[in-house]
């Protein structure tokens, strides 16, 4: 992948989480570059189907696109950061991240954004002023 592509994606992203919103200068994991459609499933390395992602939620969404609806139990897609509103699926409860939607809700469980440790982790940065949420998401 050429470095100016994945400079744009890294700059698009604010240099955070397009799935959690965290911070890579808040993680000491490197970030990588998501393809939402997999490559395995013909997705192509282009700006419009690559993501900025922790860790953690690229590891959790592999190649998956969709999960249950942990409310419903129903198939349902997950968020993808080009097409939907971050703030239409998603809010914070303080360190705990909310599904306002289906796609939400299902987004979170599949990419277990709410594991204690991960919670815990954005707590430590709010109480270290380094995790600002802000009142109005893109």
């Amino acid at each position: 992948m050429p470095k100016s592509l994945r400079q744009q994606v890294i700059e698009r992203a604010n240099d955070c989480c397009e799935y959690c919103r965290l911070p890579q200068q808040s993680d000491v994991r490197p970030f990588q570059i998501d393809h939402i459609r997999s490559r395995k499933l013909g997705g192509p390395t282009s700006i419009t189907n690559l993501a900025w992602a922790c860790l953690n939620c690229n590891s959790y969404k592999q190649a998956l696109t969709a999960g249950h609806d942990p409310e419903t139990a129903e198939l349902t897609r997950l968020f993808n950061p080009r097409n939907d509103l971050w703030k239409e699926h998603f809010e914070w409860d303080g360190p705990k991240l909310k599904g306002k939607s289906a796609i939400g809700r299902t987004t979170i469980d599949v990419l277990r954004i709410n594991l204690v440790e991960r919670v815990e982790h954005r707590q430590l940065l709010i109480d270290a002023a380094v995790f600002p949420i802000p009142a109005t998401e893109p």
